[in-house]
């Protein structure tokens, strides 16, 4: 019998485990260039997810998937900068998208994720891929490719073959746990307690829709994010030991202490009202020690995740999602003999991103960093730079970098020296400068 007749067929090039932003970004690139792509989820769409506020720079892939009008005609809330707030409101930092550069358009949305979600896999069906309902269970990887099986919404054991699979299973970590490549991130140990309100207080105006960053004491902070129909994402996150210490099984006390602590956030939800009960995340900072292997890559939170302070979860995952579509397409699908160099490249990018994007997260939880991010000076571009990363800017060049290394190194000096007033992040009475 002639080699081709005896090659094990193939029911898919990729396998996708995972149908939020990463994994439908990746299904979506597959299918638009004639790959034959399954994607797995585990739950029926539309279903509640954390996560409502994109980027600007998002807007770059919106377009290269061909979803971009799609996205806009869903009325989503436009999101036109964020905003950092003291504790007592006496001081409020605001960073406009329309003051970069980088930036076209200065604009981007606040989410629903349910429905953003299910738009993005409906999308991906569009394009090509055939999406299913089931939980992935394991898989077997030889030489030629990977076989995985997973339980399917008919209660049938199901299992397919392909020529790669791409791990967008988020922190459940299809592929990642069992490759043991995880690793947590001790600095960044934190907890959220959230839920969704009605009748929070607003901006006027363009303002209306900018995410509000509240800063608490002990270096916490709460989000506002606006949504639309009214409605308004509102989380308080703590170090992960004050959480297990205080929540004592009660999310909603915590929540309500944290809102105590803070005049700014008790203003904006004087009168407000919760929909539904609290949710809880926590331990949610780590990366991946690689980001690939053999017939395998990870994409998105299956990869890695950072402390959301910036919102940077969205466009990561939709970003990693293209990169690892790619990485499967270049390496296992059309094959040849530079497969090392483009999963060495992918894993480079991912390891690269993460660690700039780090930097501004552990930054925000120093003392000394945060006042600066509380009083920014035009000094050099500084500002814009930071309102480009801000946007989504996670591959600056050689200038903005600079001007960053800049901004980083004042935060240091403010250790020893009063360049700007202290926030300090301790206590909500400390007297700050208005801005």
């Amino acid at each position: 019998m002639p080699a081709a007749q005896m090659a094990t067929p193939f029911d898919h090039d990729v396998v996708v485990v995972g149908a939020g932003p990463a994994g439908a970004a990746a299904a979506a690139r597959l299918g638009r260039r004639g790959r034959s792509v399954l994607v797995l989820e585990s739950e029926p769409f539309p279903r509640f997810h954390v996560g409502e506020s994109l980027l600007p720079l998002g807007d770059a892939v919106f377009r290269e998937l061909g979803c971009r009008d799609r996205l806009a005609a869903a009325g989503f809330v436009q999101k036109h900068g964020a905003q950092l707030i003291s504790p007592d409101g006496a001081h409020r930092v605001l960073f406009d998208f329309a003051e970069s550069r980088h930036v076209d358009p200065p604009w981007t949305f606040q989410v629903h994720r349910a429905e953003f979600d299910a738009l993005m896999l409906e999308h991906a069906v569009a394009c090509g891929a055939v999406a299913a309902v089931g939980r992935a269970r394991d898989y077997a990887i030889d030489g030629d490719g990977v076989t995985l099986t997973y339980d399917g919404a008919d209660g049938v054991a199901h299992s397919v073959r392909a020529r790669a699979v791409i791990d967008a299973s988020g922190r459940a970590g299809f592929v990642a746990r069992r490759q043991g490549v995880r690793i947590a991130d001790r600095e960044l140990q934190k907890a959220a307690v959230y839920a969704h309100f009605r009748g929070v207080a607003t901006d006027p105006g363009r303002r209306a829709g900018d995410t509000r960053i509240v800063a608490l004491p002990r270096l916490g902070w709460m989000w506002f994010i606006p949504l639309k129909h009214g409605q308004t994402s509102v989380g308080a996150v703590f170090d992960l030991a004050d959480y297990q210490q205080h929540a004592k099984g009660d999310p909603a006390a915590l929540f309500a202490a944290a809102v105590a602590t803070s005049p700014a956030a008790a203003d904006l939800l004087r009168g407000a009202e919760r929909l539904g009960g609290f949710r809880v995340e926590s331990g949610f900072s780590y990366r991946a020690e690689r980001y690939c292997g053999d017939r395998w890559l990870l994409a998105g939170d299956a990869g890695s995740f950072l402390d959301p302070v910036f919102s940077t979860g969205v466009l990561m995952a939709l970003r990693g999602g293209l990169e690892a579509a790619d990485a499967a397409d270049a390496a296992f699908v059309r094959g040849g003999a530079r497969r090392a160099a483009v999963l060495r490249r992918f894993d480079e990018r991912l390891h690269r991103r993460y660690r700039f994007v780090r930097r501004f997260v552990t930054g925000f939880y120093d003392p000394h960093t945060r006042d600066i991010f509380f009083a920014p000076r035009p000094l050099l571009g500084m500002t814009k730079a930071v309102t480009t990363v801000l946007a989504g800017g996670f591959d600056l060049g050689w200038l903005d970098r600079s001007r960053l290394r800049l901004f980083f190194l004042i935060g240091r000096m403010q250790k020893r020296y009063d360049l700007v007033p202290r926030l300090a992040g301790a206590e909500p009475q400390v007297a700050v400068g208005g801005s």
